[in-house]
């Protein structure tokens, strides 16, 4: 069965996976230290549960790279590049480890109890439903807890 942030139990296994995560831990890959990944992902995580519903249709490279992601492919792409916005590489001080942390804990409980279905725009797989953006979301935050080791 597909991994989502909306199955029972995953917020929960998320929150004690980043309650492992110490401010000085080495990633296994990439170049963001601790709090730059709190801070990415509680960027990504706010757009994603304030994105309007997308109207556009997708593209035919949108839908194969859509159906290769949640289909195909198990993890998230180690080398995949964030959208610019939310490249945050010496952007945020280290100091900032708790507040992220916190932060980290508010934004997934969100998925918890969202009263609304996200249906937003992601700018590589066009137009999301609900149960895409939960796969996204899960598969996302996986993605770089398995970065940090936890």
């Amino acid at each position: 069965m597909a991994k989502s942030i909306y199955k029972y139990g995953a917020v929960d296994a998320l929150i004690r996976r980043v309650q492992r995560l110490s401010p000085d831990q080495i990633p296994y890959w990439g170049s963001m230290n601790a709090t730059e990944m709190l801070h990415h992902c509680n960027l990504a995580n706010e757009a994603i549960l304030n994105a309007p519903k997308s109207s556009k249709k997708p593209t035919f490279k949108q839908r194969i790279l859509k159906l290769t992601f949640f289909h195909i492919k198990k993890d998230f792409p180690k080398g995949a590049r964030a959208a610019k916005r939310f490249d945050v590489k010496g952007q945020i001080d280290q100091v900032a480890f708790d507040t992220e942390k916190t932060k980290y804990f508010e934004l997934v409980e969100k998925f918890k109890n969202l009263n609304k279905k996200l249906q937003g725009g992601h700018p590589v797989f066009g137009s999301l439903n609900h149960y895409y953006w939960g796969r996204f979301v899960w598969k996302h935050l996986d993605h770089h807890l398995k970065q940090f080791g936890v």
